[in-house]
């Protein structure tokens, strides 16, 4: 037997092992089968493995089955700071965020390892949490109903043109109204995105289409990587959406390389970018009750599934601290109120039957809901998740964006018990994130 001896790689005594002399190629295959986390650590370890990450990352090879972590800010870690945590290990790991402080960034979606947030302009990018990758996308001002503008005491807004038909009682009819909402601009991504949808990796460049439901009322609006402007996907003709506004939800599938829009009232299209234009199309038509909360997400299968979440206000035992400088200007502020999900539906979408089949259990699936880029995963393939439940988020844009203060929900729903969990095991007050930015759902990438 060899004597035990120092590895010379910083992990202590082992039995003869020299692990920092194991061939790079070796190392490299072994980084591609880990996870983010475990694969950035491996790369401080000795000097070799450095070398073996520095090589892993500059031949961008893709980590595969990644588990989804939870995106949060923590001062408790650092002021600002960023955190991943996995439910599937329960790791935490501490990043580095480009764009800091993080607790100014508001987190409006994800998609392939990448995060959507806006600036102090409310200008959108895309952001890899892990890499600090970064990519601008088109401003605000870029959008077709967007202008450049001023408040009522001259300082810099923005004016919206939202030209929406109201009732003109005076006249007894319904006129379209010219006048322009203001905003504020630091403040206007409260109000002027919905939901984004990306179709590939920002590292694909031009490939990567964002797809924005945005002011007013969840209209439509694209991007490519590296446009200049949004193109407003109009209503009318042939090609044009069956409907201007009320979109809730969109979803990209590579099955069929099309994106999929969901309504308030449950109804679907689909939108074709391959060609020289958007081709949109009609898929399904809406029912009578629906939720007004709704997630598209697809099978490993390729089923798509409509998600129905039903939610409530209620006033909570334990009130929540809101800063000692605060002031509550338009007096809407209550530390009491608190969002609750009271129930999950889910229904597959039958494009053939133009039906909704209801669907009571994912037996085999995980589901991973809120402002993310929906996500349906093997639970098999993940150990450490459950399956027949919905891993959820708190995205109730009203409450995040006005109540900021108060507690997020996030926790695990049963299927089969009808009951959310929490995700992580601490006191019923205290939880490691900040109330906001709201965390999200993001599936770690090197690419």
């Amino acid at each position: 037997m060899e004597p035990a001896r120092d590895d010379g790689c910083g992990s202590g005594l082992v039995a003869g092992r020299d692990w920092s002399s194991l061939p790079e190629d070796l190392l490299i295959s072994v980084l591609g089968a880990l996870q983010v986390a475990d694969a950035a650590r491996s790369g401080a370890v000795c000097t070799s493995w450095h070398a073996a990450y520095a090589a892993f990352r500059r031949l961008r090879f893709p980590s595969p089955r990644q588990p989804p972590c939870l995106l949060y800010a923590s001062d408790a870690l650092a002021p600002g700071a960023a955190a991943l945590h996995c439910p599937a290990t329960g790791a935490t790991l501490q990043i580095p965020f480009p764009l800091a402080p993080l607790t100014h960034r508001p987190f409006l979606g994800s998609g392939h390892g990448w995060l959507v947030t806006a600036d102090e302009a409310s200008d959108l990018h895309l952001i890899n949490p892990v890499t600090g990758a970064h990519v601008a996308l088109p401003p605000i001002t870029a959008l077709h109903h967007v202008k450049a503008g001023t408040d009522e005491q001259g300082d810099p807004a923005y004016n919206v043109y939202q030209n929406l038909r109201e009732f003109n009682y005076r006249k007894g009819k319904f006129e379209v109204n010219y006048e322009p909402t203001i905003l504020d601009i630091d403040r206007a991504h409260e109000f002027m995105y919905d939901r984004v949808a990306l179709s590939a990796s920002p590292s694909a460049g031009r490939a990567c289409v964002v797809l924005l439901l945005h002011m007013p009322l969840g209209e439509v609006s694209f991007a490519r990587l590296g446009d200049d402007s949004w193109t407003w996907v109009a209503p009318g003709d042939s090609r044009g959406l069956p409907w201007r506004d009320f979109y809730c939800d969109a979803m990209y599938s590579d099955v069929d390389g099309l994106f999929y829009l969901l309504r308030q009232d449950a109804s679907m299209c689909s939108l074709d970018f391959n060609g020289p234009s958007p081709v949109a199309r009609k898929i399904l038509s809406g029912v009578p009750k629906s939720a007004k909360s709704a997630y598209l997400v697809q099978t490993p299968a390729g089923d798509i599934l409509q998600v129905w979440r039903w939610r409530t206000y209620e006033d909570s035992l334990t009130p929540v601290d809101l800063p000692p400088d605060f002031v509550d200007e338009d007096e809407v502020q209550d530390p009491f109120a608190e969002v609750k999900t009271t129930d999950l539906e889910l229904y597959k979408v039958d494009l053939r039957g133009q039906r909704l089949e209801t669907i009571r259990s994912l037996p085999d699936y995980a589901l991973f809901l809120g402002f993310n880029g929906s996500m349906c995963l093997p639970a098999r393939d993940f150990p450490g998740l459950k399956p027949d439940c919905a891993y959820v988020t708190d995205d109730f844009v009203e409450y995040v964006n006005v109540l900021k203060y108060n507690r997020r929900e996030i926790g695990i729903w049963s299927m089969a018990d009808k009951s959310l969990s929490r995700l992580v095991d601490v006191s019923p007050v205290i939880y490691p994130w900040l109330n906001w930015p709201s965390p999200i759902w993001i599936k770690p990438s090197f690419l």
